[in-house]
């Protein structure tokens, strides 16, 4: 795409629309918290073992499963490496395909299935071919075993990749660039295998993928699990081979052991754990979407910081792409003498912290309303964190819808011509195509999504207030400070997308 065309701008969501939007918010909020006073804490909730399909259990339970999935993703991650190192630098099908395609829809793949991106991800197909010399075998034949270190095994290493891409995507321009996209892309797989090559199982995905660890933590939503049919046949298998594999299949890659599993953070959906199985007890289950969320106990301090900062930087990107951001920064450049990537990194760093000091002195006031009996600011924090999940989640589906639906059909031409040398493939090539949806519609489908994050968090914050505080009246209480917060947060979303936004290859 032209540089002139990258810079054309979507109108954004008119006044009327944005305002009905935060009125719906924070009426719908007093109505839910309402009915849910009345409520117990959730029990249990209805499932539908998607293995009870047959022609399902038959893919699963395969030796090509996923292997064979996962040579689409591999092969378009290969087209986007050589369409970046040897294609034209305008024309080319690699941004296109990698931060309008697969970033965008990513997250609509994580809301539907979990983490089923992880099960075909490329990048881990390419490192286990290599350790394993097989397509079908995730036996490790070459390679390490060591131990990852104990001081590590939390995801603070995939956050600060996640910040690092994020710089780097942003403030580099790398989703305009075929050639900066396709090295990325190589950085990441090469780590991968390293990983691979060097560690047992899986622990690049465990503790340095950001895409994994965003996927997790996004999955406590998803309406897909994988659990034990039966706790107590899997108290009783001697064997255990879900956790250490056996002949055909390698066994939880992540150090999970399946028959325990509680929720969906860590849980990649490999499926090795359903064919490691000798009393075929594990399914792959369909049910009530937050179902991880309203039952998450305990709160763990990274995934929190992961959580709040996931907020953040969704927010950062859709700051960057308003008329807005490009006052602030020219203004500070002139008043500060600061080059234009000193600003950038200043505002980003100060757009992280923000928002996490926001819901700490939330969880101070939270905690100085409950009362004496309350736990600690920091335990508050932890657990209030995890409501902001889904206005994260939906905010990112608002913000990438609009990328996708607006420049989705951006690729069509590029199937003709993926690496810009002229080429007409598909008959497909130099014609202009119109956007998937309208404005207006887009505009209705981000208001709805991000209203409807923010009323998924409210559930949530009731429900984890219902384990923090002991007692209903604390409960009570300490929500006050956090729903504020969390009208606060939104509005602001609902500001971002009330704003003109810069598109990434043009319209």
């Amino acid at each position: 795409m032209t540089g002139e065309m990258a810079m054309h701008r979507m109108g954004g969501v008119p006044a009327p629309i944005a305002i009905g939007g935060v009125v719906a918010m924070i009426v719908l909020s007093h109505l839910i918290l309402t009915l849910h006073g009345r409520r117990a804490r959730p029990g249990g909730y209805a499932v539908f073992d998607l293995l009870r399909i047959g022609a399902i259990d038959k893919m699963v339970k395969s030796r090509a499963f996923p292997p064979a999935l996962q040579a689409v993703p591999i092969l378009l991650f290969l087209l986007v490496i050589a369409a970046g190192l040897f294609g034209s630098d305008h024309v080319n099908i690699g941004p296109v395909l990698t931060w309008t395609w697969w970033w965008a829809l990513l997250i609509f793949v994580i809301l539907v299935s979990g983490a089923s991106f992880c099960a075909v991800c490329p990048w881990e197909g390419l490192s286990s071919l290599i350790t394993s010399f097989s397509f079908t075998s995730r036996i490790k034949k070459i390679g390490f075993e060591w131990k990852w270190p104990r001081r590590f095994k939390t995801i603070y290493a995939a956050l600060a990749l996640f910040i690092l891409l994020t710089w780097f995507e942003l403030g580099l321009d790398v989703t305009r660039s075929p050639v900066m996209t396709a090295v990325l892309g190589a950085l990441f797989v090469s780590g991968a295998i390293l990983g691979a090559l060097l560690f047992e199982r899986r622990a690049f995905c465990r503790y340095i993928c950001f895409v994994g660890r965003i996927q997790g933590l996004y999955a406590l939503f998803s309406p897909v699990e994988l659990r034990p049919v039966s706790k107590e046949v899997c108290r009783s298998c001697e064997g255990k081979e879900c956790y250490h594999g056996g002949d055909a299949a390698v066994g939880c890659p992540t150090s999970l052991f399946p028959g325990a599993l509680r929720e969906n953070t860590y849980c990649t959906l490999c499926t090795e754990c359903i064919s490691a199985c000798p009393h075929d007890n594990l399914a792959i289950n369909v049910r009530p979407f937050a179902a991880d969320l309203h039952r998450k106990t305990p709160f763990r301090r990274d995934e929190a910081v992961l959580a709040v900062s996931l907020l953040a930087l969704t927010s950062f990107h859709g700051l960057t792409m308003t008329p807005f951001w490009e006052r602030l920064t020219d203004m500070l450049r002139v008043t500060t003498g600061i080059g234009p990537k000193g600003v950038f990194t200043l505002l980003m760093a100060g757009m992280l912290i923000a928002p996490a000091l926001l819901f700490y002195v939330t969880s101070y006031a939270a905690k100085r309303l409950a009362g004496d009996r309350s736990p600690s600011t920091g335990r508050i924090f932890r657990g209030f964190a995890y409501s902001v999940i889904p206005i994260a989640l939906f905010y990112h589906l608002a913000h990438n819808g609009m990328h996708f639906f607006m420049e989705g059909q951006n690729i069509i031409p590029l199937l003709s011509d993926p690496f810009g040398r002229g080429w007409d493939l598909f008959g497909t090539a130099n014609r202009s195509y119109a956007p998937w949806l309208s404005l207006e519609t887009i505009w209705w489908l981000q208001i709805g999504l991000i209203v409807t994050g923010h009323l998924a968090g409210v559930i949530a914050a009731d429900r984890i207030a219902r384990v923090l505080f002991k007692e209903k009246g604390d409960a009570i209480r300490g929500l006050i400070p956090l729903i504020l917060t969390m009208i606060l947060y939104s509005s602001f979303s609902v500001w971002l997308i009330a704003q003109p936004m810069t598109m990434r290859s043009g319209m």
